[in-house]
């Protein structure tokens, strides 16, 4: 008895999805994604932020027009509303809830448009879609994005999140303290490290009119949940975060006058969107190296570059611009994984098929 026959008797019916995969799939992670940004938008309707709301969903709106035309002038009967739909939504996230929505939703759709005819579609294009749309909306309208909450010299401050907190830019809940306190005893403690009152609440809610930017510690979870079920990899985010988190803590007070090599980590993160923009731009399908030398190179890259650009944080379009630079230095450093593949088969593959070539007509 073959072993099909087993199989077959086994099962009244052969199933139509025969195949096990080690990884979530391209649809799974598309949809876990789209679960996770939800719950910022539930946030932004609980604080009443409609205006950013408003922002988001237009812009949600004109990615998902520009996939319709596509889709009509290409004559293709399937239409695919998860990639759009979240690319528009990230786009949205990373526009200032004081920008036009008639804007947000003609520049999101247009620039979608062209990456599609120019760059191809979701896991095909080289470069992110959503970061040319943001950058294209602050080229068109750069006043909207003056939403810095510190100043220059506030960075360069010794305590530049006590700035931020006495300016009342964001609400300090009264659990804060008893927080802060059990926090600096246990975790931080053993780093010989205090944190002052409002950093929790700066992890809630930092106010910013930037909707990318707020909801930090629901960013938090949600990259727990995507890396623990394999749905994106651990290492760019990780070298990326390790290496501008060096170089804000020990070169950033050279450049700001502050006090030597104290920069502020924390405050870096959670002003600037970087945790946000890390989870869900920095390695978009298609905008990263394969290999794991390529993605540990890139990911040190970006840490640089995001270092020249954003700086100590706090920077409204610093990210975008950081992860246009990336795309570009990612298709050199996957020229240069093609050329380590090509030479590896030559060197081992093309003998052993001459050698069974030889073999078979011996």
């Amino acid at each position: 008895m073959k072993l099909s026959d087993f199989f077959v008797k086994k099962s009244d019916r052969l199933s139509v999805k025969p195949y096990a995969y080690l990884t979530p799939s391209i649809g799974n992670v598309r949809k876990g994604i789209l679960i996770l940004l939800v719950p910022q938008i539930v946030m932004l309707l609980l604080t009443k932020s409609f205006a950013a709301v408003t922002v988001v969903l237009s812009a949600a709106l004109g990615s998902v027009i520009a996939e319709s035309i596509v889709c009509f002038a290409i004559r293709r009967k399937k239409f695919e509303i998860l990639s759009p739909l979240i690319q528009g939504l990230l786009t949205g996230m990373l526009l200032p809830s004081t920008y036009s929505p008639v804007a947000a939703l003609l520049i999101t759709m247009l620039t979608m448009l062209f990456c599609k005819y120019v760059f191809g579609g979701f896991a095909s294009s080289w470069i992110n879609a959503p970061a040319v749309a943001v950058t294209m909306a602050y080229l068109m309208n750069m006043g909207a994005f003056n939403v810095m909450q510190l100043s220059p010299g506030d960075l360069g401050a010794r305590n530049a999140a006590m700035a931020l907190i006495q300016g009342n830019s964001f609400k300090i809940f009264s659990i804060d303290s008893a927080i802060t306190s059990f926090l600096n005893r246990t975790v931080f403690g053993f780093f010989n490290i205090v944190i002052p009152d409002g950093y929790i609440s700066l992890l809630w809610d930092t106010g910013s009119l930037i909707p990318a930017f707020r909801f930090n510690l629901i960013t938090v979870v949600s990259s727990l949940v995507l890396f623990s079920l394999n749905m994106l990899d651990f290492l760019i985010p990780f070298i990326f975060l390790a290496v501008y988190g060096i170089l804000v803590r020990f070169v950033g007070p050279l450049i700001t006058g502050g006090p030597a090599l104290q920069g502020d980590v924390i405050l870096a993160l959670l002003t600037s969107g970087l945790l946000f923009s890390t989870l869900y731009l920095l390695q978009w399908y298609g905008t990263v190296p394969i290999t794991r030398w390529g993605k540990s190179l890139y990911g040190a890259c970006a840490g640089i570059v995001a270092f020249l650009i954003v700086g100590m944080g706090d920077s409204p379009v610093g990210f975008v611009f950081m992860i246009l630079c990336m795309n570009i230095i990612s298709a050199v450093i996957q020229v240069f994984e093609s050329h380590q593949v090509r030479i590896r088969l030559e060197k081992n593959l093309v003998p052993r098929m001459q050698a069974i070539k030889e073999a078979e007509n011996a």
